[in-house]
């Protein structure tokens, strides 16, 4: 049984968040690019902004995070990586799309606010399904 709240659970939330700050800069920055130079509709350029930040932060979770060898099932936990990290971005869509369209916030504000919402989606989804520890996966149900 892991413990929801253990010092190792905390440590990994912090170092999560790091990374997802550093995902955070990265997903802003392309963001504003593809926005203000490509001149594409702000949803177009975050979903592109989405994908870079996300694999960005998949090797740093896998690495550092979770402290998992870069070959250790990579396609699998890729794949669950993404399934969490595309339920983080409809999460994040909505609500960015409705504080610009009806709050009339600034895209990159909206942005920062849509992320604190995906953060505790994509910390417990890849916490307890994508990097889950071995020991829990060879558990019976």
């Amino acid at each position: 049984m892991v413990k929801v709240f253990s010092k190792t659970t905390l440590k990994q939330a912090v170092k999560f968040g790091l990374v997802g700050c550093l995902g955070t800069l990265v997903n802003l920055g392309v963001l504003f690019i593809f926005t203000e130079f490509f001149l594409l509709f702000y949803i177009i350029s975050e979903v592109i902004a989405f994908v870079v930040a996300g694999l960005h932060n998949y090797f740093f979770d896998k690495l550092w995070v979770f402290k998992e060898k870069i070959k250790d099932q990579v396609g699998i936990k890729y794949a669950r990586f993404i399934i969490i990290s595309l339920i983080s971005l409809i999460v994040n869509l909505f609500v960015l799309y409705i504080l610009v369209e009806y709050f009339d916030i600034w895209y990159i504000f909206a942005e920062i606010i849509a992320i604190m919402f995906g953060f505790l989606i994509n910390f417990s989804g890849n916490k307890f399904w994508t990097f889950r520890i071995k020991k829990i996966e060879n558990e019976a149900p």
